[in-house]
């Protein structure tokens, strides 16, 4: 498998955690912005590579245009994956859309005449739904981990745009493959208000900060 495709977000997943152990189960094998070693982060290539080595679930980040759409960027700026000036927040989708957010992972491949030939669809920025209908078109189950980035100038309209694609999907109900992440505790109870079915995760920097984690 692929080194972007090990991440193991073993506390995140059902199958995982203490219990899980003791049950013989597996940990959960997470994309961490798909197969990120070898391929650009959040890019449909890295994400087909990742399921084709064997991933059980895929994770991205997301954020919020300015017409609206929920793409997989991680950073509030473009300079590191886009190579271009201008926060996500303040671009449409369809300038996003006329960026290469690939050539950065490797910046000589148009000098390597043995490298394979790329399809520039798999290179360009990545919207949620583009990904949950990669998922749910797969032939086995894959689960989506979605973190949302705060602060924002959005707000909760990040998360109330979340959850309309998913329950487009009909993946606002019990037993649905998506679960939602964030560093911010009033995301994720924003979610839980719009869709209760849906797991969530709490996302900490220090794990001390949490009263549930104390020994």
């Amino acid at each position: 498998m692929r080194s972007g495709a090990r991440r193991s977000d073993a506390p995140h997943g059902p199958r995982a955690g203490p219990a899980a152990a003791a049950a013989g189960a597996l940990p959960q094998v997470v994309a961490h912005r798909g197969a990120s070693h070898d391929n650009a982060e959040h890019t449909l290539g890295a994400y087909v590579a990742a399921l084709d080595d064997g991933a059980a679930a895929l994770e991205c980040d997301v954020r919020l245009t300015a017409d609206g759409h929920l793409v997989c960027v991680h950073d509030r700026t473009l300079r590191r994956t886009a190579s271009a000036e201008g926060a996500v927040s303040t671009m449409e989708l369809a300038q996003l859309s006329q960026l290469d957010f690939a050539s950065w992972k490797h910046p000589w491949a148009d000098l390597d005449d043995e490298a394979p030939e790329r399809d520039p669809a798999h290179d360009t920025v990545l919207t949620l739904r583009r990904l949950c209908e990669v998922a749910a078109d797969y032939d086995r189950r894959v689960e989506l981990a979605i973190e949302t980035k705060h602060p924002t100038r959005y707000g909760g309209l990040v998360e109330r745009r979340l959850v309309d694609v998913l329950r487009d999907f009909g993946w606002d109900r019990p037993g649905t493959p998506a679960r939602v992440m964030s560093f911010s505790h009033t995301a994720l109870q924003r979610v839980e208000r719009l869709a209760p079915a849906v797991p969530l995760v709490m996302l900490l920097d220090k794990a001390a900060l949490c009263r549930w984690c104390a020994a």
